[in-house]
């Protein structure tokens, strides 16, 4: 899959979650922004564009680390080398499933969230994990005819593409092909669909200190294996998420604390 045709699927996303975001007011300081795992930047990008004050991080050993398009920070996926409380905005994107010690990460989001401030994560969700493990033989069976045809590359991992960042975890190819590996740090490929659920996801974000405010689905079908690649237009991939599943769900947050202080007056 290409860059483009990803990024195409990120804007996708991004839109969908831009209604969370604090409004860029005229005249006044804009909304801070910090963009966790940000890839190519191509997301901090856009919304510094939008007028947001953005700062972007992620690993140094990112598969995206050389086609960066926007200023990004290093760090080692657990402290975040960023003062406490000066973000109104926290935000992921298909990033929290590939981190392995995900307590230790939320709480430092938590730690650079300012007291009003709102944490947006777009994860997959268990119909993304499903239907990718179904696809699986069919994009295995692809991937050889375009090897044997030359139009492909051995390099290309399985399991990869489609909107999805490719797993940290590094496999032989010939049991990638027999078997779909994991997408994230956490159980198996038969067992992922119940880490990628929303009730885990919850539990988790509560013991890191935050109430999820408001959780729904992204709206767009994928698969891990980018089966139909850019033939499948955006459209026809909304209209498949009615159907079967969107492959990313949006979970808005907000600091215990922000929340009970809030109550009251709603």
């Amino acid at each position: 899959m290409s860059n483009e045709y990803l990024h195409a699927v990120r804007e996708f996303e991004l839109d969908c979650v831009l209604g969370e975001f604090p409004p860029v007011g005229r005249g006044e300081e804009p909304p801070r922004v910090l963009d966790v795992g940000a890839g190519t930047g191509h997301q901090a990008a856009l919304l510094q564009s939008l007028g947001y004050r953005v700062t972007a991080v992620d690993l140094p050993a990112s598969d995206y680390a050389s086609q960066r398009v926007f200023p990004v920070i290093d760090y080692d996926g657990r402290a975040l080398p960023l003062p406490d409380g000066i973000f109104d905005v926290v935000f992921s994107s298909n990033v929290l499933e590939h981190v392995p010690d995900i307590a230790t990460l939320l709480r430092e989001m938590h730690r650079v969230l300012g007291p009003d401030g709102v944490a947006i994560h777009v994860l997959p969700t268990p119909a993304w994990r499903w239907w990718t493990t179904f696809a699986h033989y069919p994009w295995v069976l692809l991937r050889a005819w375009r090897v044997l045809s030359g139009s492909g590359s051995r390099r290309d991992g399985a399991g990869t593409g489609d909107g999805q960042a490719p797993s940290r975890r590094r496999i032989g190819p010939w049991s990638a092909l027999l078997w779909p590996r994991r997408h994230g740090e956490r159980g198996t490929t038969l067992t992922e669909p119940y880490y990628y659920g929303a009730r885990w996801w919850r539990a988790t974000f509560a013991a890191a200190g935050f109430r999820t405010e408001a959780t729904y689905p992204a709206g767009l079908f994928y698969t891990g294996g980018m089966l139909l690649a850019e033939r499948l237009p955006m459209g026809r991939r909304v209209a498949l998420a009615r159907w079967l599943g969107s492959a990313c769900r949006v979970y808005v947050l907000r600091s215990e604390h922000a929340a009970a202080t809030q109550a009251p007056g709603r």
